[in-house]
């Protein structure tokens, strides 16, 4: 995907790329990430001048440390819900144990990322 030329396609590309993997109708929170996506993604082009797909591991850092910073410890996390979907989105899953901050949390209590569902593990024969 080539570089957009301007924040609004950035945010327009980053919509597309999220709409696609977001399932329900979209009222609620799924709008609410889409509202999130386009202007995460418009600020990161400010900055940089990069669309979603030729976002890097510094981008998004930068994003959660810098501009969210002020943001109350609920919507910090929100903004990382949405930036975890994007970063999903573009397969980039390895970067989500690299993004380890304050934000991953509701509470704000920085600490380890926690998968979300505990994995099931077979029971052992006979019981």
């Amino acid at each position: 995907m080539s570089r957009p030329a301007n924040q609004r396609i950035a945010g327009q590309q980053a919509r597309a790329l999220l709409a696609k993997r977001l399932p329900g109708s979209r009222r609620g929170s799924v709008r609410s990430h889409l509202v999130r996506t386009e202007h995460i993604a418009a600020t990161i082009w400010r900055r940089w001048q990069v669309g979603p797909y030729q976002w890097r591991l510094k981008h998004v850092r930068w994003y959660l440390v810098e501009q969210t910073g002020h943001y109350s410890c609920g919507t910090r996390y929100r903004h990382w819900l949405t930036v975890r979907l994007l970063i999903m989105s573009l397969n980039h899953v390895g970067w989500v144990e690299r993004l380890n901050g304050s934000w991953v949390r509701p509470t704000g209590v920085r600490g380890a990322l926690k998968a979300g569902r505990p994995v099931l593990t077979p029971s052992p024969p006979g019981k």
